[in-house]
């Protein structure tokens, strides 16, 4: 009798009663903490249903993705461990006894589907499917062993089939992992005739990246993209509303290979997410907040909609070589204090590590403290743009693919990405919460909710944007800009002169200078931006762009270039460096070089004194912190009644990987008057924290310590 029972408990999964409409938005209730044991590369039934999903309640997890096709080489037909018309072979029906199991335990079920990868022998059983390259050779190599499929062709199909087979098991969700272009992809036949049917013109070359002509093949290979989407989705609606969907987005950085635009893409899926917790290789060159910052861009892609952060536990490219307690437990710190969901991903072999402990430790966190995470917002008053346009147009820009066919940047000058890393450095060692804006952002949306604006050789950029940038100076905002900023419109051609020309108080010589390897900058009259600065000659930024002055006041000046390193003192020049200049009741200041390459090659105090100056000055911090070291990330949100204070320390023994924190003590937090919170308290470790008032009216706490993380909680 018990056996019929369990049998009959295991058809109810893929009965009709449970396609229909169920937890409808389940993924924007709570923050999700979603792992995934990457068992495709051994044995998909390798580790018993119930024993798998114990696991997962154990540890805290409330959804998964869970692997059901096996890739050895790459996906095909023959390692489906569910049922399917698209089954080239039969194999254990694993979803229908698992999910069963996974259920029981309140863990949602997102099936993961990797459309980017396949074998080259299936490959060549359809080579109509394959993804064509422009020297007309179909795509290999990927992940050295595989090829890939394209969207536009009959493979599309293919999927489409499989997710109706999944749907109809009263799975949680579907988790695509790609699809993507390669660099020099696709110019099959039907991505041509779709091409050519739209433009009535043959598709141009990906190695132009400038002009309308490559703005509209990238616009077309978004396009098909977020149709295939669309498609995909409409197929899980119509078995179960229910059904979560969502894909690998693009990564904070040149997407143009790829095609991954999120701001388009975003509109067909439920969640948005992106690898911004794989770290890779020498960690000391790698921002340690990398998943703040690709959370803080993706919260404002997103659209309102849920984000996730994917992070390995491993030392990437090391699959099975596990990072130190200390460096997961910030992958999940950094990832929560900037809004998004964790997704962990993990291999069958790190389950009974004892890294898994503070794994678990970080998820029943979350759990017991999700009400102080959903509904969260900034309450930043700082921003820096990070500029997709100019990470798929400019010259100074790598193809930021996923360890995949990676393709070099053009040139070493004005680097998109160090230029980015290098300002959000600055403004995070001087604790300056910040929100990550993109181009959408400065065409569209409200910006007078910043003090200042920083604009990181934001190189290219639409007429559009630069006329609101005006504007929002003019109303009394500021901007801190840098290098080639607005050099170029949204398509990558040079303009004659700078788009914020009038605002910066220069005009462009249109000559770059460098590199300069020994040289210096030279303070005029003193001024608030070099406060602190005690310096007769600064280092020179390594490029920069020559001009003159049309308006704006010299701050800094370069001196004459030096022969050689000891070759005497430098003479004074009347080239401009650093200007500032006023636009109606709003300040504009325009730094000549790469200033961020500066601040993240070399940290020089001077250039990160110089931003946090501007942010001190220009958008006042709403609250003053002692005792924290630069290596703090800070982040300021709010919630109805409330504000939150995120402190992630990343303060460790002088190297990385992380193998221990030092904790942070007797931190003091106030905050101006009149702030009307009556109650402080913490949540990593919980305590209530004394409320004190200085003679002038200021709230001061003091938090007696913290390790990695910890958050205080002001309330009215």
């Amino acid at each position: 009798m018990k056996r019929l029972l369990a049998f009959l408990m295991t058809l109810a999964v893929v009965s009709p009663a449970q396609t229909q409409p169920g937890d409808a938005g389940w993924w924007t209730r709570e923050p999700l903490r979603i792992v995934h044991v990457i068992t495709s590369l051994g044995k998909i039934d390798g580790i018993p249903p119930a024993e798998l999903a114990e696991w997962k309640r154990a540890q805290s997890y409330n959804s998964e993705h869970l692997e059901v096709m096996e890739m050895h080489g790459g996906l095909d037909d023959q390692g489906f461990y569910f049922q399917s018309e698209a089954a080239g072979r039969v194999n254990r029906d694993f979803l229908k006894e698992y999910i069963v199991e996974a259920h029981r335990r309140g863990v949602k079920v997102i099936v993961y589907f990797n459309v980017h990868w396949y074998t080259v022998k299936f490959g060549e059983r359809h080579p109509e499917w394959r993804q064509i390259r422009e020297n007309g050779q179909p795509v290999d190599g990927v992940y050295e062993n595989g090829t890939d499929f394209c969207l536009n062709t009959p493979w599309r199909e293919w999927c489409l089939r499989i997710l109706r087979d999944l749907a109809s098991y009263g799975i949680d969700g579907i988790f695509y992992d790609g699809p993507v272009y390669r660099a020099d992809s696709c110019y099959c036949s039907f991505c041509r005739a779709k091409y050519r049917a739209a433009h009535h013109e043959e598709m141009p070359s990906k190695r132009t990246r400038q002009g309308t002509a490559f703005q509209r093949l990238l616009e077309f290979q978004t396009a098909s993209m977020a149709e295939f989407l669309r498609d995909s989705r409409a197929v899980l609606r119509a078995a179960n509303p229910a059904i979560a969907f969502y894909m690998n987005g693009g990564v904070r950085g040149a997407n143009w290979a790829t095609a991954r635009l999120n701001r388009t893409l975003v509109e067909h899926q439920d969640l948005l997410g992106s690898e911004g917790g794989f770290i890779y290789g020498d960690l000391t060159r790698l921002p340690m907040w990398k998943p703040g910052l690709t959370a803080r861009l993706l919260e404002t892609q997103a659209s309102g909609k849920p984000t996730v952060i994917f992070s390995a536990a491993a030392h990437k490219p090391w699959t099975f070589s596990l990072l130190p307690e200390p460096e997961v437990r910030l992958l999940y710190a950094d990832t929560i204090a900037n809004n998004a969901s964790v997704w962990m991903g993990i291999t069958q072999f790190d389950m009974k590590q004892p890294e898994m402990k503070a794994v678990a430790a970080m998820n029943r966190y979350i759990a017991a403290n999700g009400q102080y995470y959903t509904g969260s917002r900034s309450a930043a008053n700082v921003a820096i743009v990070w500029s997709d346009t100019t990470a798929n147009h400019y010259e100074g820009s790598p193809a930021q693919m996923i360890d995949i066919d990676r393709v070099p940047q053009r040139s070493a000058i004005g680097n998109v990405d160090t230029e980015f890393n290098g300002m959000a450095e600055a403004l995070i060692r001087a604790q300056v919460p910040f929100d990550v804006i993109d181009d959408v952002t400065l065409e569209r949306d409200p910006l007078d909710r910043y003090g200042v604006i920083f604009l990181p050789n934001v190189a290219c950029m639409s007429d559009r944007a630069a006329a609101r940038l005006k504007r929002y100076v003019e109303a009394g905002g500021s901007v801190f800009a840098t290098f080639e900023t607005s050099l170029y419109d949204e398509t990558g051609v040079r303009r004659p002169d700078f788009g914020l020309a009038a605002l910066f108080g220069v005009t462009d010589e249109k000559r770059i200078a460098g590199p300069l390897q020994w040289d210096f900058m030279k303070p005029g009259e003193p001024h608030w931006l070099l406060q602190g600065v005690e310096r007769e000659m600064l280092a020179a930024p390594t490029w920069h762009a020559r001009v003159s002055l049309k308006g704006g006041t010299a701050a800094l000046r370069f001196m004459e270039p030096l022969k050689g390193r000891y070759d005497g003192i430098p003479k004074d020049s009347a080239e401009p460096a650093l200007v500032v200049n006023r636009a109606g009741a709003g300040h504009a200041i325009y730094f000549a070089g790469d200033f961020g390459a500066m601040a993240a090659g070399f940290h020089l105090p001077e250039y990160l004194r110089m931003a946090a100056n501007a942010a001190r000055r220009l958008a006042p911090p709403p609250f003053r912190l002692e005792n924290v070291p630069g290596s703090v990330e800070v982040v300021w949100r709010e919630q109805p009644g409330r504000k939150l204070l995120h402190l992630v320390n990343f303060t460790g023994e002088m190297t990385r990987p992380i193998t221990g924190v030092i904790p942070l003590r007797d931190v003091r937090v106030t905050l101006p008057a009149p702030a009307a919170f009556t109650r402080v308290h913490t949540l990593m470790e919980p305590r209530e924290l004394p409320v004190t008032r200085t003679a002038a009216g200021e709230l001061q706490v003091t938090l007696p310590g913290a390790a990695e993380y910890e958050v205080l909680v002001f309330e009215k």
